[in-house]
């Protein structure tokens, strides 16, 4: 899109698919289609969907073809939330197969989610087996959506229910696939134009800590997927209350209609290269998931919201100060963003920025006034789609305005003018808190023209705990239920490794830890373990291991007798599919209560030994 009588670009945000993708909280586990993988599953195909015509529309309706990547499959997916049933193969087990087209990037975005306790929901990848979850209790959200991906072509929805569940709690709401198959312009890892500057370049030095406030931002709609740019706010209050500044028309895709779904917004931080070079292979990091809107004023472009979930340690972030002061003009301005929604970039201007002293009609019928917004000229590198809402700083490191928009640069970045939204402007631009920033920001009332930025203390209230569940023989046992209740409650299902990990727990939070797992009692049970059993009864050939003795009591009664001989045989023969009085396998300890600073000074990894109920010979595996 373009200004209006000139070549300027005005929506710098990108319809996207990007992979890796970590917005939503994985909580581990192992589907059962690889744990049981000769299962016949009932599944539903979706056909092939061309999404030309629909390009075509868009194309027709002015939008811009680079910035529009991903876009819903529109009427497409009655047959899916048909299937609201569970599966004949297994009661506990429910299966969809969503046929897409080959190579196509798509995320998966489900409604009325409201999983129970116990319950774990994954999608895997037909093509390579990757797998997406467990998704679990703990990735509901206030407007109950989940959205997942992207996905790479072809997927199965797996969903694994605890035996009392009979109802499905979610449907099918849409499938977003990207459109790079059809010639759209390709984003994400390793797009942006060679001039761009990645931060950790001698150019960045500067801000090595402001840069960890900035943060990549997927925002999901009913119409698609875009990117945009922010970055944590400082206020006077220092709560590092989690705000985010960003730009007013990135909640406005020009050329749709686009209604945001802001509980799947997704904030990305550290997504950025080690060193100057760019990077092999896309780098990881840290997403959070969840916002609401506090405050906008559409005169200055300006838009602030509050991340919802806590933001992890592991993000290392920092709260940017900034500068509101009405006559200030620093010489050397910087900003940094994430063009085309690629890994962090810096652009600087290193002449005064000047204000913006005319009238900017953008072409979707906004109009900037005089005085609202600075204007730079940046020497090297530039801005892209995905850029906007990037913070430009001063040469202090502190936040004066954000990225709206300029003419558009070509790949030789010959044209790097920017118009940037003043925060001077925005701090008193309403009437009420809704559409200013000055309640936000100084919600002491202070009246403070400066303030400097803060580095999250997270460390120091909030801790990992981490576990680990092995067999007396030292085998990793996969999709226990480690549950998470007190001051906060979730569940965690063990991998194959058989590791536990719940972040982001308070240092001053009480928590009891449970640990269950009762699927497949029969795996393990043979003659021999009967055998074995009945000779100990006799006193023959005592059980020597503790272990032993606690597995062959599947009655529960504390002891070992012709009772337990008679459960174990039962469920052998199939007339019992389980262990009356006793789940499938039990655990030292099956609880823990802990409080969040024994946590914290314990430094260890805490190891749970699980055996099999009525296996005293050790034979089942621990994966099934």
């Amino acid at each position: 899109m373009h200004l209006n009588r000139q070549n300027f670009l005005f929506v710098f945000l990108a319809m996207i698919i990007v992979s890796p993708f970590y917005g939503q909280q994985e909580y581990g586990g192992v589907p059962s289609m690889h744990e049981y993988p000769n299962i016949k599953r009932k599944v539903v195909k979706l056909s092939s969907v061309d999404l030309t015509e629909q390009l075509k529309t868009l194309e027709r309706k002015h939008a811009v073809a680079e910035n529009i990547v991903a876009l819903p499959v529109i009427n497409k997916l009655k047959s899916l939330n048909q299937l609201n049933e569970f599966s004949e193969v297994n009661q506990r087990l429910w299966y969809k197969k969503v046929q897409l087209i080959e190579n196509a990037e798509s995320y998966l975005r489900l409604g009325d989610y409201n999983l129970p306790r116990g319950a774990r929901l994954y999608v895997i990848e037909t093509k390579t087996n990757k797998v997406f979850g467990a998704f679990t209790n703990a990735n509901i959200r206030k407007e109950h959506n989940l959205l997942i991906g992207p996905i790479n072509g072809s997927f199965i929805i797996e969903y694994n229910a605890p035996e009392s569940i009979k109802e499905l709690p979610f449907v099918v709401n849409q499938v977003y696939t990207g459109l790079n198959n059809y010639g759209a312009m390709e984003l994400g890892y390793g797009s942006s134009f060679d001039c761009m500057i990645n931060i950790n370049c001698d150019e960045g030095r500067p801000y090595d800590v402001q840069k960890n406030g900035v943060v990549r931002i997927r925002m999901v709609g009913e119409q698609g997927v875009a990117f945009c740019t922010g970055t944590l706010m400082n206020n006077t209050a220092e709560d590092q209350a989690p705000y985010v500044l960003t730009a007013y028309h990135c909640e406005r895709p020009a050329g749709i209609d686009f209604t945001p779904l802001y509980d799947m917004w997704s904030f990305d931080f550290s997504y950025e290269g080690n060193s100057c070079a760019n990077p092999d292979t896309e780098p990881d990091f840290v997403s959070v998931q969840g916002a609401e809107k506090l405050s906008e004023w559409e005169d200055t472009d300006m838009m602030l919201l509050r991340i919802i979930d806590p933001i992890p340690i592991s993000a290392n972030a920092y709260f940017n100060g900034w500068d509101r002061r009405e006559d200030y003009f620093p010489e050397n301005t910087s900003l940094i963003h994430h063009p085309n929604g690629d890994i962090k970039k810096i652009s600087q201007d290193t002449n005064a920025i000047t204000i913006d002293e005319n009238l900017r009609s953008w072409d979707n019928g906004t109009v900037s006034p005089a005085g609202s917004h600075f204007r730079a000229e940046f020497d090297n590198s530039t801005f892209q789609p995905g850029s906007s809402g990037g913070p430009i700083f001063d040469d202090q490191g502190l936040v004066i305005g954000q990225l709206h928009g300029g003419p558009r640069p070509d790949e030789f970045c010959t044209i790097a003018i920017s118009y940037n939204g003043r925060i001077s402007e925005s701090w008193n631009s309403g009437s009420s808190s809704s559409d200013r920033l000055s309640d936000w920001l100084d919600p002491l009332g202070t009246g403070v023209e400066q303030l400097e930025g803060v580095q999250s203390d997270a460390q120091s209230q909030l801790v990992k705990f981490i576990g680990r569940i092995l067999t007396p023989d030292g085998i990793a046992v996969s999709n226990v239920a480690v549950s998470l209740s007190g001051d906060q409650a979730f569940d965690f299902f063990t991998g194959v490794d058989g590791r536990f990990v719940f972040d982001n727990l308070s240092t001053k939070g009480n928590f009891t830890f449970e640990l269950q797992k009762n699927e497949n009692p029969g795996n393990g049970l043979s003659s021999i373990d009967l055998i074995l059993i009945t000779n100990h009864i006799l006193g023959k050939n005592e059980l020597a291991n503790v272990f032993q003795r606690l597995s062959a009591d599947v009655s529960g009664d504390d002891r070992i007798s012709g009772l337990d001989l008679v459960q174990i045989t039962n469920v052998i023969l199939g007339k019992q599919d389980s262990f009356p009085n006793s789940p499938s396998w039990r655990f030292e300890p099956d609880i823990l209560q802990m409080n969040g600073s024994d946590i914290s000074s314990s430094g260890i990894e805490l190891v749970v030994i699980g055996y099999k109920m009525g296996d005293v010979n050790n034979s089942a595996n621990p994966r099934r």
